[in-house]
């Protein structure tokens, strides 16, 4: 799992993707519009995958998503139109769906069955770590390679490491996992799944809460990850120092990977969800506010805070939940997120064709509000 996250990290095309989709005719509202694409894709998938791999095994679900990602980034290399770019992100969206909720239920499930489940948050910070290794690696070289042999070069070397990851997925073994058997009738066991599910959300709702916080946080970083190449071509940094600037900020996400666990001990769940939301405000409004290389500074921020609120949730989940649905849970999670990030996205979408830093601003001020009320609801 370490290589696949690390060969699926490493894309080099991510640290000039905005620049490649303009220079092949995709404007602000065109991204956005297949972001859009991509997250209903997700509303669509992202439940019946989950129960798919619940039902017929997360290994199944992995080795579709190492497909999925490998025709995407093909796709991309080839595309001069919006309705190529928009299959492209089609296809991403069901390898997103489909490894979502698979990956951490196996990843939980080994661990469980070598009794060494309250490792979970250290060993999934160290699966992120080794994907944001690989994708520091590609953004530091691949602002290099872009500058001088092209963008489409980056693509290629991307396409080769897509390729390793799908290979690497056959070498998985999957763990021993309870499965739900309950009806006769197929349509009736999906319906169950999700039922569960829905049930286990219902009756934690502290977990909800918690879920809800990441849910909508993830949705907002989402548009930074996104845009962070638009955002410093307005503080004139050269292509070539790209790969320096996303490493910057994504290399924070390390410390808070790999001590979560430990972060967990010495601050509460309650505390930790509920102070995010203005975390994420006060680094969005900066960003926005500055407009010069002092923006890093929260931009680091943000990601070192990423760091830690990915794994706390995902433990979160994974210590409460039941095996049988374990990855039905993430999925359904994972859904309510891509529906949050539809209206993020269109919010964001407006203000940022107009300015850049209006569109950060604008998450920076979505983000503050909704932790008020999250307060004003406790």
């Amino acid at each position: 799992m370490y290589a696949i996250n690390f060969f699926d990290g490493l894309i080099l095309a991510y640290v000039i993707e905005r620049l490649f989709w303009a220079e092949r005719g995709m404007n602000v509202t065109m991204v956005v519009a297949t972001e859009i694409i991509y997250a209903v894709t997700i509303l669509i998938l992202e439940v019946p995958s989950g129960v798919c791999a619940d039902k017929f095994g997360r290994k199944s679900l992995l080795f579709i998503a190492g497909l999925m990602s490998f025709i995407e980034i093909c796709l991309i290399y080839c595309a001069h139109s919006f309705l190529m770019f928009a299959l492209a992100v089609f296809f991403a969206g069901i390898k997103r769906a489909s490894s979502s909720g698979a990956m951490q239920a196996m990843v939980y499930d080994s661990l469980l069955s070598e009794k060494k489940e309250c490792t979970y948050e250290g060993i999934f910070g160290r699966i992120q770590v080794f994907d944001t290794i690989g994708a520091s690696i590609a953004a530091l070289s691949g602002g290099v390679f872009a500058y001088y042999l092209g963008f489409e070069f980056n693509y290629i070397l991307s396409i080769c490491s897509k390729l390793i990851a799908f290979i690497l997925v056959f070498f998985l073994n999957e763990p021993p996992r309870y499965v739900l058997k309950l009806h006769n009738n197929e349509h009736e066991n999906i319906k169950n799944y999700i039922i569960l599910s829905k049930d286990f959300l219902k009756n934690h709702n502290v977990i909800f809460q918690y879920c809800m916080i990441g849910c909508f946080l993830s949705a907002s970083f989402t548009y930074m990850d996104e845009f962070w190449q638009l955002l410093i071509i307005e503080i004139n940094v050269p292509v070539y120092l790209f790969g320096v600037v996303s490493i910057g900020y994504s290399i924070f996400s390390i410390p808070g990977n790999l001590f979560a666990d430990k972060i967990k001990k010495v601050v509460s769940y309650d505390k930790f969800f509920k102070l995010s939301p203005f975390v994420y405000a006060i680094g969005f409004m900066l960003i926005a506010v500055f407009k010069s290389y002092v923006m890093f500074i929260p931009m680091a921020i943000l990601g070192m805070w990423k760091g830690v609120l990915e794994p706390l949730l995902g433990g979160c989940i994974q210590h409460n939940t039941k095996s049988e649905i374990r990855a039905t849970v993430e999925s359904l999670i994972s859904f309510i997120e891509r529906f949050i990030s539809i209206g993020v996205g269109f919010i964001f979408s407006v203000f940022a064709n107009k300015n850049i830093f209006a569109g950060y601003l604008s998450l920076g001020i979505m983000c503050l509000i909704y932790g008020l009320i999250v307060i004003r609801k406790n």
